[in-house]
């Protein structure tokens, strides 16, 4: 395993800026990570190397206050720091990230404050990233949970308007994760963590996909400081559920550098792919319909597997056996296609058809569309060689103990094949999903 501590030489060379072979110039802004035992303690002595030495604003909710928020206030304040806090309640229900939420961090910040802390995992990081980002002030994330991928990101998932949408936002200074603390952390929580990055399986597929047939930008690098991670990881899902430190480390290790990927690339493209669409899509469906189930990573994972039996059908279908004139005369022209989508998605379509529309084709584009898949399918079959089958990772999340299932997870089967049907349309980004619209699969 190449862990993050042997990685010091990339994220050094990245903190420098360097020309890569995809043509770009990445650059880290993150000036400090650390996964280790008794980070909690060092935090004050780190946010002075790191120049932060003004008053502290600190963000957690009920549940991660107890975990380590208590603590790093009291360390802080033992070295001389001055603390405000900011703790929202969450006894019965989990916090969700949308505009009254925001209203109140915005309010209660003080404006002398120098630096934000967010104490807590996915929402509590999405949010104080947004405000500091908004505010101009930096922020530093002390992980309670090796639970999803966006502790490096530069972007902010928020609830506005009812809608799942993503924001710019500010990456962290520094990523300060105690692993006393990942170690005790729910493990319905470190299995969404192990969810999120086996979702990295079907989104690099999705990329490499669309660089293909697209000519998408793609960058190599950006996928491969996930990968150590993620082969440690997969290759010994059960030591995830006996909360084996090195194994808890490398999670998050591995769900710290998907963000770092993310930040590479300039977008999620290097995590996040049709896995990522369905688990939005279901997330939506929960906020309309108020049910809740199960944390956003237990989503990716459960969809990874339905994406890879598709990815295993498309693979496995010879495209020069499509009938032309069967399929013309199926086609679902833009208006047809447009029209459905306002009748699923209801006052969200205006919205969805805007960041969509590419993906409305006339029967000539299709038709040109398929002839381009045509002669690209060798080189695609020979790139996504590597895919993993569906039943391989589900068995990988079972013997995590993670939910494999749609079935497990307690989903609709009406939201299953609606997700399949619709949730393509949630984002612009070319997945397997439109290969196989395209391809009338």
């Amino acid at each position: 395993m190449e862990t993050l501590a042997a990685m010091d030489a990339k994220l050094a060379a990245l903190r420098q800026g360097y020309e890569c072979s995809c043509g770009q110039t990445h650059h880290l802004s993150i000036a400090d990570i650390e996964v280790a035992h008794n980070v909690l303690a060092r935090i004050p002595d780190r946010l002075r190397a790191l120049g932060l030495e003004g008053p502290v604003h600190l963000i957690a909710d009920t549940n991660t206050q107890a975990a380590a928020g208590a603590q790093v206030a009291d360390a802080l304040r033992q070295a001389g720091f001055s603390v405000s806090e900011t703790v929202f309640a969450t006894p019965d229900k989990a916090l969700v990230p949308n505009e009254p939420v925001l209203a109140r961090l915005f309010i209660e910040v003080p404006i002398t404050a120098e630096v934000l802390i967010a104490v807590g995992a996915g929402t509590i990081t999405d949010l104080v990233r947004f405000a500091a980002y908004k505010m101009g002030k930096p922020f530093v994330s002390v992980p309670t949970a090796p639970s999803m991928d966006g502790y490096a990101s530069a972007v902010s998932p928020l609830i506005v308007g009812g809608f799942k949408r993503t924001f710019t936002a500010s990456p962290p200074r520094a990523i300060y994760a105690d692993l006393d603390v990942l170690c005790k952390a729910p493990m319905w929580m470190i299995v969404a963590g192990f969810g999120d990055l086996v979702g990295k399986y079907t989104a690099r597929a999705d990329w490499e996909l669309s660089r293909i047939i697209n000519d998408e930008y793609f960058c190599q690098s950006s996928l491969d400081l996930m990968a150590a991670a993620l082969e440690l990881c997969t290759s010994n899902p059960e030591g995830l559920s006996r909360r084996e430190p090195h194994l808890i480390q490398g999670l998050m290790e591995g769900l710290i550098l998907s963000g770092i990927a993310i930040s590479m690339a300039g977008n999620s493209r290097p995590a996040s792919g049709a896995e990522h669409q369905l688990a939005h899509y279901w997330e939506m469906r929960s906020l309309q319909e108020n049910c809740h189930f199960h944390l956003h990573g237990t989503k990716v994972g459960v969809a990874t597997p339905l994406v890879l039996s598709i990815y295993n059908r498309v693979l496995g279908f010879d495209p020069s056996t499509i009938d032309l004139g069967s399929l013309a005369d199926s086609h679902q022209g833009p208006e047809k296609v447009e029209a459905a989508v306002r009748t699923h998605y209801g006052s969200m379509a205006e919205e969805i058809l805007a960041e969509s529309h590419g993906k409305r084709l006339t029967w000539n584009a299709r038709k040109e569309r398929i002839g381009l898949i045509q002669s690209k399918w060798e080189e695609i079959r020979r790139t996504l060689a590597w895919l993993p089958s569906a039943e391989a990772v589900t068995e990988m999340l079972t013997r995590a103990g993670a939910e494999s299932s749609p079935e497990g997870l307690g989903l609709p089967d009406e939201w299953v094949k609606d997700a399949l049907m619709y949730a393509r349309h949630l984002r612009s980004r070319y997945t397997v999903m439109d290969l196989a619209a395209e391809l009338g699969i």
